[in-house]
């Protein structure tokens, strides 16, 4: 019946139809149906389509299949609807929409552009246009337009809130203010309207009627996410970390996938001295986010934790540095430079929460282009030809400046970094004196454990991170910590002064280093390295060579460092006849000529993607009982591997791999009866320094990554005024849970 009066409704009733099929099939898993169905119901849709039809159904479709994982024939249907109704400045208005929710800020850019062309009268283009700039980070243009729009239909909601949000974040209060309470006359249950005259009332430094109207607004309405994140955000970046944290917790506990909730949160944490819970924090975030400021600020509590080389990789997947300018993609998409971090940034922050003020500071702000400049100049992947050491040394420099508890860190960081890629000897040797009097501030840095052996943990940490987790970071004896910072300030001059051929007084801090270094840990074996190879250069090549096998002894096989011994060994011996009793079998017996440098150092460890390897919890958890180790075990050398951990093929088959095995244990008097508070220190295969501390039933316990490694795990019990039966315990392979490591303690004589 195709003169039917009926024949419009009966069309659209059958565009519905198909539109709901499609969805249908979509969610059944019958994607290829489903995008037919859609794309048909736009081609069947008549060009004066009813507007219930086209808002309803229409324009709906593309954001449908954005949603359901389909952007490419979501980007199929949005340019069928732009031919078929893209007259209609309305119309191009909706579905400019689509591009804003999708953040195609440019796409609804041009849309909105037509709009307002079609229709210069008409609010709603000027609104949408308002929209898509906005989204694009045009954040003044933006605001031109919601005014405009306004201006045209003084009644406009959203017009209103949007000049009134962005007249907010380019610090213009008074004005926010007064369309806030317009906005909140007109729509009473407005939260966003809300939050931005709490936050307005406080830009105008009308605190106290703030804070009546914040906590009148939360009980009101307590899950008021925007006024829980942009107060929170405001008191951190105002010094208040008490009222922050409170309103940050509560926040991300409503909605924990609100980026800027977790950066609120990580920026009090950080005031806090938390840096590792700041992390965590904003680790998640990233899972639900990607943009600049997030990976500035995952940086910042990196660095905070004294983690410069991953805060350093985390700067180069975002920042460059052009000329002196800081330069990314904001939101991914929109190219902008900047002389520092805080004018870099700021587009992404006005945007989103509208705040005229950041929680950053310029000190930590100067601190990360010093790191980022620096890591750029000394890339491991330019070659030695193309390194610009002049501009590099006074990077190093610049990051190692300041009068902060971290400086140490930063120092020794420049040094090292600047001596693996041979260059500015003289400087690294400034920067790891001055580092002997910046060592006690350093002491006292909130995550001391980790920043003391950042390289050490730095597979550990990749590992978990990789798995989607962060490791816990048990701490350390201090009087160890402070061994291995002082050893490590001591080795980094003897390496300096080594390359500048000053062997003699190189020799002097070599000494020093190993004497400090607490044994097995990597710091204790690259020492002895570079002492070995100062006394080699001085001719006194016996007692060079038992510095080189100390060293390769001490950790994993290095088949480098195996030719040097190999090298040394022969020209002592005249054959390598007895080298492999002192330092094992090697893969291929190795006749090269030894490196240029006397002092080869290890690459830096690629990232893992494995298992984690979780550190030692602090609290000894009791674990089924497995097997008892042979409880005679003294230092003289490792005890045999416990018959009962050794596994059947048929049981392995059976069994999935463990990722994590417990170490158990009790320290006890020679009575039986339990002593808490004892320090038990475990040194890993790769040399780390974890601790626990036994309860009042003398037990502790750590939790660690399986071993199959050359080296042992070492367990070393300390407490002043006793002394322990054995010494210490060496856990060779482990693959299993061990139970009974105990210590039997004895007051010392």
């Amino acid at each position: 019946h195709p003169e039917s009066p009926s024949r419009a409704r009966a069309l659209e009733l059958l565009v519905a139809a198909r539109a709901a099929l499609g969805d249908q099939l979509l969610q059944q898993g019958d994607p290829a149906g489903g995008i037919a169905q859609l794309l048909s119901a736009i081609a069947d849709a008549p060009v004066d389509a009813s507007e219930k039809l086209f808002s309803g159904v229409i324009s709906q479709v593309p954001l449908n299949l954005y949603l359901r994982g389909e952007p490419a024939a979501a980007s199929q249907a949005a340019q069928k609807i732009e031919t078929k109704f893209g007259s209609d400045p309305k119309r191009l208005v909706a579905l400019s929409g689509f591009y804003v929710n999708t953040e195609q800020g440019a796409e609804a850019t041009r849309l909105a552009t037509q709009a307002v062309q079609l229709a210069p009268e008409l609010a709603e283009a000027h609104q949408g246009l308002g929209r898509a700039l906005h989204v694009s980070l045009r954040l003044a243009e933006a605001a031109r337009e919601y005014k405009r729009a306004l201006e045209l239909d003084p009644t406009s909601k959203p017009a209103r809130r949007g000049l009134a949000d962005l007249d907010r974040a380019f610090g213009k209060s008074e004005e926010a203010l007064a369309l806030y309470r317009q906005q909140l006359e007109a729509e009473p249950g407005d939260k966003s309207a809300r939050a931005g005259l709490v936050l307005s009332l406080l830009d105008l430094g009308r605190a106290e009627e703030g804070k009546v109207e914040l906590d009148k607004a939360l009980a009101a309405d307590p899950r008021n996410l925007p006024l829980l994140a942009g107060a929170a955000y405001w008191f951190a970046a105002h010094n208040q970390s008490d009222q922050a944290l409170t309103l940050a917790a509560q926040a991300v506990q409503i909605e924990p996938r609100y980026t800027w909730a977790q950066i609120a949160l990580a920026r009090t944490l950080l005031a806090q001295n938390k840096p590792l819970e700041a992390e965590r924090a904003l680790r998640f975030a990233r899972q639900y986010g990607k943009f600049s400021t997030l990976d500035y600020e995952l940086a910042s509590v990196l660095a905070a934790a004294g983690l410069y080389e991953e805060a350093s990789e985390l700067l180069l997947q975002s920042f460059n540095l052009n000329e002196g300018q800081l330069e990314t993609r904001l939101g991914g998409q929109t190219s902008a430079r900047g002389a520092n971090f805080i004018e870099l940034l700021a587009p992404e922050r006005r945007a989103s929460i509208f705040q005229s003020v950041g929680a950053d500071n310029e000190n930590n702000a100067k601190l990360l282009k010093a790191l980022l400049t620096f890591a750029l100049l000394t890339n491991s992947e330019l070659e030695a030809s193309a390194l610009d050491a002049v501009r590099a040394t006074q990077a190093a420099k610049e990051l190692a400046s300041g009068d902060d508890a971290m400086r140490v860190y930063r120092q020794l960081f420049a040094a090292t970094r600047m001596l693996q890629r041979g260059f500015g000897y003289e400087t690294a040797y400034e920067l790891a004196e001055a580092a002997r009097s910046s060592a006690d501030a350093g002491m006292n840095v909130p995550a001391l454990t980790l920043a003391v052996q950042a390289d050490e943990f730095r597979s550990i940490r990749a590992r978990a991170i990789a798995a989607g987790g962060t490791p816990d970071i048990p701490d350390a004896p201090r009087n160890v910590l402070s061994n291995l910072l002082r050893g490590r300030i001591e080795d980094t001059s003897g390496w300096a002064l080594l390359n500048e051929d000053k062997l003699t007084e190189a020799t002097e801090h070599l000494r020093r280093a190993v004497a400090i270094l607490p044994e097995g840990t990597p710091a204790a074996r690259t020492a002895l390295w570079h002492l070995g190879s100062a006394l080699d250069r001085q001719d006194k090549k016996t007692e060079a060579l038992t510095y080189y096998v100390k060293s390769y002894n001490a950790g994993d096989p290095d088949p480098v460092r195996r030719t040097v011994i190999e090298q040394s060994y022969r020209k002592l011996n005249g054959s390598l006849a007895g080298l492999e009793e002192r330092i094992g079998p090697g893969a291929t017996v190795s006749s090269a000529p030894a490196p240029a440098t006397a002092t080869p150092e290890p690459a830096p460890a690629s990232t893992p993607t494995a298992t984690p390897e979780p550190t030692p919890l602090p609290a000894p958890t009791p674990e089924p009982t497995t097997a008892k180790p042979d409880s005679t075990t003294t230092p003289s050398g490792p005890v045999a591997t416990p018959a009962a951990l050794e596994t059947s093929p048929v049981e392995k088959m059976d069994k999935p791999p463990r990722t994590t095995v417990s170490f158990t244990g009790r320290v006890k008097d020679a009575a039986g009866d339990p002593i808490a508070n004892v320090v038990v220190v475990l040194i890993s295969p790769q040399g780390t320094v974890l601790a626990a501390t036994t309860d009042e039933q003398g037990k502790y316990s750590f939790t660690v990554a399986p071993s199959a490694a050359t080296h042992n795990y070492r367990l070393i019990p300390s407490r002043d005024g006793l002394t322990f039966e054995p010494v210490d315990r060496s856990l060779p392979v482990v693959n299993d849970d061990i139970q009974e490591l105990d210590f039997i303690a004895q007051p010392a004589k």
